[in-house]
């Protein structure tokens, strides 16, 4: 699947940007893009994320195409349900790289790994369910080139990041020494679990599969919502977007934001649940503990780190309480799902 996106220099000159200087754009994204801020005459705002398979390991791991899944999604615009909205506003070609023109949204995008109020959660955990409830996804062409569940699944495992070192990915070796972390803090029974899920990840990729799936975001960190005065929910960074039950983006939700949440991961999961609109029956169960199977998996490494660091969360819990948390809560989960 290609997109037709024009040249760089277009896209600029249609949105009165053309000869307008670029400086540099800080942010806190890991996969390698690389942003740039335009101020127009009118003040205002505009960021530019330059991407490409050369540049993003994330795009390359995941499979992602040359013209990148993400930019594919907001040049095919779908519907999204309110409060949800993307805020491309054009996809453009600048050399081999493709290039996304968005309104800066500094100060109405979240901060990640900084506490955030429960009403912005409250709001967040609202756009999210109002994302899974909508078939959105069916407003895509077959051929979208989603990200696949046992790759997202897997993203940051002890497996995968040995691979990531063994090609000379700094981050390998970061999350090589927080699943060490993990293996020397939690409980033996704890680690054979998360290793043997880590080496064959089938019997969880089987359990998914028995839940419905929905159309998922795939990296809702907080950083990539914005929360507009008008109720609008921003989302960004779409770039591991996949059809997948939700469970996978609520254990990701939960694991990515601790550092941001001030509620523990039980009552967060209960408030998306009374969003949602789900029924605390037999199949919430089920996506309770595939959540939390999940969650472990993708980030048990970093929280094996803050947990030998001594970190204390914004909910007032320790992290070493909250690993043990995490695995007396996946032990019981593997015991009836798997």
């Amino acid at each position: 699947m290609t997109g037709d996106y024009p040249p760089l220099a277009d896209a600029l000159t249609a949105h009165g940007l053309a000869g307008v200087a670029e400086e540099e754009f800080p942010n806190d994204g890991w996969s390698g893009a690389r942003l740039t801020r335009l101020s127009r005459g009118d003040g205002a705002r505009f960021v530019i994320k330059r991407d490409g398979l050369a540049l993003d390991w994330i795009a390359r791991v995941t499979g992602d195409v040359p013209d990148l899944r993400e930019a594919l999604l907001a040049n095919h615009a779908p519907e999204l349900p309110w409060p949800v909205r993307l805020p491309h506003l054009a996809v453009a070609r600048d050399g081999e790289l493709v290039a996304e023109l968005m309104p800066d949204l500094t100060g109405t995008l979240l901060r990640w790994e900084h506490p955030t109020p429960d009403d912005d959660i409250d709001r967040v955990l609202g756009a999210l369910a109002a994302l899974h409830r909508d078939p959105w996804h069916e407003g895509l062409p077959p051929e979208f080139p989603w990200t696949d569940l046992r790759t997202r699944v897997t993203l940051l495992t002890r497996a995968s990041a040995a691979r990531y070192s063994a090609t000379g990915l700094p981050v390998g070796a970061r999350f090589l020494a927080g699943w060490d972390a993990f293996d020397r803090l939690v409980r033996p029974p704890v680690r054979d679990l998360v290793d043997g899920l880590s080496s064959n990840p089938e019997p969880l990729i089987a359990a998914l599969g028995r839940l419905p799936a929905a159309g998922l975001h795939g990296d809702l960190k907080l950083g990539n919502v914005g929360l507009g005065q008008d109720g609008t929910a921003w989302m960004i960074d779409w770039q591991m977007t996949l059809i997948a039950p939700i469970a996978v983006e609520l254990g990701w939700f939960l694991v990515c934001n601790v550092a941001g949440l001030r509620m523990t991961p039980d009552v967060a999961l209960e408030r998306y649940r009374v969003a949602a609109g789900l029924a605390d029956d037999d199949a919430w169960q089920a996506t309770w503990d595939l959540a939390v199977l999940v969650g472990i998996l993708l980030r048990g490494w970093r929280k094996g780190l803050d947990a030998e660091a001594g970190v204390v969360h914004p909910s007032g819990k320790a992290a070493a309480y909250d690993l043990a948390w995490w695995g007396s809560q996946a032990m019981g989960a593997a015991e009836r799902r798997l």
